[in-house]
């Protein structure tokens, strides 16, 4: 992934990302059990990947999506037809 030394901890955050893709900083510091200018900082590297988008427009309490992951249910969705 390109991450260098956080590689290890970037792999267990995107494992955690497929089992909740919609997170806040305090979920990956909870379940990493990392600092808070850590979780940020890999949120951070994860939004410049296009990895995770911010979806609340705050300051404080953002809310964090992994929107490629989730946008494969949407599309799945969409092709399904009943007849």
């Amino acid at each position: 992934m390109g991450m260098g030394k956080r590689a290890a901890t970037a792999r267990q955050a995107l494992n955690f990302l497929y089992r909740k893709p919609i997170i806040e900083a305090s979920d990956l510091e909870r379940v990493l059990e990392v600092t808070t200018p850590t979780a940020n900082a890999l949120i951070k590297a994860f939004m410049g990947k296009g990895i995770l988008v911010e979806i609340t427009g705050q300051r404080r309490d953002r809310i964090y999506a992994f929107d490629h992951y989730l946008k494969l249910f949407l599309s799945q969705r969409k092709s399904v037809t009943f007849n």
